[in-house]
């Protein structure tokens, strides 16, 4: 094989555990990499040569944005590239599993990544993505056709034209929930619009007055009181009524809907007991809100609504308003257009502690190959799994410190009576009393006597805690598994989340894991060093690609490109 080592682009690179990997196996060099976040972007700089020139930005912009830089103008022999990256996810994580309908700009940042692949033409590619991704329930919706859109990856044309050569249309008929409603005023309102054009533009538009209604819709429908304690919400409910009377251009039944809502906020404001009249009055326009809200969604995101359907259901006295749109699969998407620029792909999730990582992690990868022959992504190997005393028990007679401007790094000692592959892979390093990173958050007095709670008691998580000690939380019973996990030694760890947020315990130790025991879990080395402040750290390591797992996957595209040559 040629010894010229394979240049990487890395895409939503984020601290760099993708592209740490890939260069691991020494055959690739970070040529690029495009990340958004300042404190992600340091960190990737410091680990990648200290290279400022390697994050990629559009002309004259100070920001990694992707959907501002031309990638036509990056110079690189495509047979010697290779293109890594997992778009942002939140529409397709389980976070959002309870919504029917995902149109997000996020998502699109998925269509980016298709992007790059057509205008680079790298030799392989490589796309990470939550497990869930290849659900039926996450889907894109087709766009109207704009010549003008160079950024066209979802018209019926753009879609007709990568399926050619597929028997099946890629598409097929949907419909998004807009309204459902049993409100007599409000059906009158909403079966008047038969196509999406003539639904007018939200009345309250502003993000932080819409979050203030979310929060008094909730206290609605829970029968609980809706008082105002702060000055910040009294002005905030203050300016969504200065809004509601400047409505004047809007037609009979939409302005009694506001005046009554009008009616609704005042006795709020006043303190007046909320009468069941007045509390649905309010309801109602919330509702009716949220329907202009979506409809503008639709409209901003250019989806293609073929017309608004409203649907009786008699026996419960509903009526459901429902955006007829055609919609398609996220992964068959991807399938088709790759195969239509060339490549042969394989999809499949991968488990991160097959391939040696001390941690229960599922990840979506898809990888393409520039090549007529099959091709597929490593298989798992669970003979051997490691746990979480295999990546940090060295570390456990190492107070973590805490303050970062005075952090002392040169305080590591080797545990001679415990060293196991994983350690000595951690410490794989020259300079041997370095400790990078070995740092948590001085915790509060409520949070030490809950660790002490669950080490005490053998306990697992805030689940096992007193009732005293859950007197923070709302609704303790609603509280995840994840909150004060206590991590087990004799166990791969869950998956790596920010543990900072979620309090994640020492398996032994009464405190909160340090950022350095967070990044072994997820397989860093120990001189792999993250920037930032203590919470950026963290959340960097939890958002970041298993170095171990990404080194697999890029042996497996390494066998393929050696073929090749």
């Amino acid at each position: 094989m040629n010894n010229e080592k394979f240049n990487l682009i890395d895409l939503f690179a984020g601290a760099g555990g993708l592209s740490n990997g890939f260069e691991q196996t020494g055959y690739f060099d970070v040529k690029y990499a495009v990340e958004i976040n300042e404190a992600a972007q340091q960190t990737y700089i410091y680990n990648h040569g200290q290279n400022n020139d390697l994050i990629l930005k559009a002309p004259g912009s100070e920001i990694s944005d992707i959907t501002q830089i031309d990638f036509k103008k990056v110079k690189l022999d495509s047979n010697r590239t290779v293109v890594i990256g997992g778009p942002p996810c939140q529409g397709f994580s389980n976070a959002n599993r309870q919504k029917n309908y995902i149109i997000s700009n996020n998502n699109q940042l998925v269509k980016e990544f298709v992007r790059v692949i057509r205008d680079v033409q790298p030799i392989a590619f490589l796309i990470e993505n939550v497990k869930s991704i290849n659900s039926p329930a996450h889907k894109f919706f087709v766009t109207k056709y704009d010549p003008n859109n160079l950024k066209d990856f979802s018209s019926k044309i753009h879609l007709d034209e990568i399926s050619k050569e597929d028997e099946n249309k890629l598409y097929r008929f949907d419909h998004i929930n807009l309204l459902t409603t049993e409100d007599e005023l409000l059906k009158s309102i909403v079966s008047k619009f038969s196509i999406i054009d003539e639904v007018p533009s939200p009345i309250i538009d502003q993000p932080l007055l819409n979050t203030r209604l979310r929060v008094i819709e909730r206290k609605l429908k829970g029968d609980k009181e809706v008082n105002f304690k702060t000055n910040k919400e009294i002005r905030e409910v203050k300016q969504i009524l200065n809004i509601l009377k400047l409505q004047s251009s809007l037609d009979n039944t939409v302005s009694e809907l506001i005046n009554l809502a009008i009616d609704s906020l005042k006795a709020i404001i006043c303190q007046t007991v909320i009468t069941e009249t007045l509390r649905k009055d309010l309801l109602s326009f919330i509702e009716f809100n949220r329907f202009l809200t979506r409809c503008k969604e639709l409209k901003d995101e250019n989806i293609d609504c073929d017309r608004l359907d409203t649907v009786c259901e008699r026996e419960q006295c509903n009526i459901i308003v429902k955006a007829e749109v055609k919609s398609y699969n996220v992964v068959d998407y991807l399938e088709r257009v790759f195969r239509s620029y060339g490549y042969s792909t394989c999809k499949n999730v991968l488990d991160a502690a097959g391939f040696g990582v001390p941690q229960r992690r599922k990840r979506f990868f898809m990888m393409g190959i520039k090549t007529e022959k099959k091709v597929e992504l490593p298989k798992e190997n669970h003979c051997n799994i490691y746990t979480v005393k295999d990546a940090i028990f060295d570390l456990q007679e190492i107070e973590p410190q805490h303050e970062l401007d005075s952090y002392d790094f040169k305080v590591y000692k080797s545990n001679k009576e415990f060293t196991t592959e994983l350690t000595n892979y951690y410490r794989d390093f020259s300079n041997k009393d370095e400790l990078y990173n070995h740092i948590n958050p001085k915790s509060k007095e409520l949070s030490v006597k809950r660790f002490k709670a669950i080490q005490e008691n053998g306990g697992r998580n805030f689940h096992n805690l007193s009732d005293e000690l859950k007197g923070t939380y709302t609704d303790a019973s609603r509280t995840q598994n994840t909150v004060y996990l206590r991590l087990n030694y004799t166990e791969p760890s869950p998956t790596v989340i920010n543990v900072r947020k979620s309090m994640w315990q020492h398996p032994t130790k009464a405190r909160a894991l340090s950022v350095r025991e967070a990044a072994r879990l997820q397989s860093f080395k120990d001189n792999f060093v993250f920037k930032g402040k203590k919470d950026q750290q963290y959340q960097q390591v939890g958002n970041a690609v298993p170095p171990m797992l990404a080194k697999a996957v890029a042996e497996k595209i390494l066998s393929y490109l050696k073929h090749i040559e």
